[in-house]
C-alpha cells in the first residue's frame, strides 16, 4: 500500500513541477531548458508555486480554473475527508 501511496505522489509532483514549468515558459516566455530548474526551485515555494503551476495549467494546458485547482488544492480535500472520516468513526467506536 505504501508502494501506491508514493508513486501517487511522485506522480502527482511531476503534474505539478509540469505546470509549473509550463507556467513559467508561458507567462515569462522561457526556453525549457531555462524553465526546468526554476521550476524545480519555484514548485517548492508554496503560494508562488501554486499560483504559477495554476497559471499554466489554465493558460498553457487551456484547463478551466476547476481543473488547476483539483490538480493542487484536490490532495488537500482528499486527505481531509479521510482525516474527518475517520474522526466520525473512532467517535462512534469509542460510544459502544
Amino acid at each position: 500500500m505504501q508502494s501506491i501511496v508514493f508513486i501517487a505522489y511522485l506522480v502527482l509532483g511531476l503534474f505539478q513541477l509540469a505546470a509549473v514549468m509550463a507556467g513559467l515558459e508561458d507567462w515569462v516566455g522561457l526556453h525549457w531548458i531555462i524553465a526546468a530548474p526554476l521550476a524545480l526551485f519555484i514548485a517548492y515555494m508554496p503560494l508562488i508555486g501554486t499560483v504559477i503551476g495554476m497559471f499554466g495549467a489554465v493558460t498553457a494546458w487551456h484547463w478551466s480554473w476547476l481543473e488547476a485547482g483539483g490538480l493542487f488544492f484536490g490532495p488537500f480535500l482528499v486527505i481531509a475527508v479521510i482525516a474527518m472520516g475517520a474522526g466520525v468513526l473512532e467517535n462512534f467506536s469509542n460510544r459502544s
